[in-house]
């Protein structure tokens, strides 16, 4: 299996900008995988949805045509076994472990369904806010292509440095803020984002849906100093990423906290507990 790590020049880059792009990141056969699981996440979100007993996680763009699933939280409720193994895979192994550090955590793996639709435009806004004394990562994994022209992603680079005044900025430039850059993305890449910058997207245009996993990861002092999340909560975010480090093939620091999760029980005890506790986010700053 191909040994991947991040790179002091890309860890200056995710500093410097707010974001960092790695081309060709998953493996053909795990996008393939998860090409095929969101398909059918999809179809049956909207037979669920037809018969009134969607699942709590999912949300649906209601149209004059059809409903359209727009995202869908905690995966490891659908695909349990998938999403350890994407996480086990090497590449989000070296970014958790070569930017979060050893106590590294994955605090909630969605998915976002993004449509030919006006509802499909995502606002202007920073991720959750929090105390810049730890790394805070969203790690973008793309199913398909977002090209230019077709509501990819915009950053303003060097804007996660603190909170900002977004509905000022967007009333003065709308969504031509100074700096902005436009990042078109190919299936199979990796965008990792600081929870902070500043970013958006406008309308997907043309057919067809565009899939993309997110994976939220900090590090466990984080979590505990910033204090938002319980005790208990973060402790199960512990067990998460031991059931990870167990199933990966990546050598993990052996000084890190998954010496405390010896005691660890079947991957699926270990999930129905992470499921079971679930706390709200940490606010996100948008324009309104």
């Amino acid at each position: 299996m191909k040994h991947h790590e991040i790179t002091p020049e890309q860890s200056r880059e995710l500093k410097d900008k707010g974001f960092l792009l790695i081309p060709n990141a998953i493996p053909i056969s795990l996008l393939s995988k998860w090409q095929d699981l969101l398909t059918a996440l999809n179809e049956n979100a909207l037979k669920s949805y037809s018969k009134s007993s969607q699942s709590p996680n999912a949300s649906f763009i209601v149209g004059p045509d059809k409903p359209l699933l727009s995202r869908v939280n905690d995966l490891l409720a659908f695909y349990p076994d998938a999403v350890l193994d994407l996480l086990a895979s090497p590449i989000m192994i070296a970014i958790a472990r070569d930017i979060c550090g050893p106590d590294a955590v994955p605090l909630q793996c969605d998915a976002l369904f993004k449509h030919n639709h006006p509802e499909s435009k995502i606002s202007w806004h920073q991720d959750a806010l929090h105390p810049r004394k730890f790394p805070y990562l969203n790690v973008g994994i793309y199913l398909d292509d977002a090209p230019l022209g077709d509501g990819c992603v915009h950053y303003i680079p060097k804007s996660q440095h603190k909170k900002q005044n977004i509905g000022k900025l967007v009333s003065q430039y709308g969504w031509n803020i100074p700096d902005m850059v436009k990042v078109p993305v190919k299936a199979g890449a990796i965008l990792i984002q600081d929870m902070m910058v500043i970013h958006g997207s406008q309308m997907k245009r043309d057919p067809g849906v565009r899939r993309t996993i997110y994976v939220e990861m900090r590090p466990a002092t984080a979590v505990s100093d910033h204090g938002v999340q319980s005790r208990e909560w973060m402790e199960l975010r512990k067990r998460w990423m031991g059931i990870v480090v167990r199933r990966s093939s990546v050598k993990w620091p052996e000084d890190s906290y998954t010496a405390l999760t010896k005691d660890l029980k079947s991957d699926s005890e270990e999930i129905e507990e992470i499921l079971r506790l679930r706390e709200p986010p940490i606010p996100a700053n948008y324009s309104i």
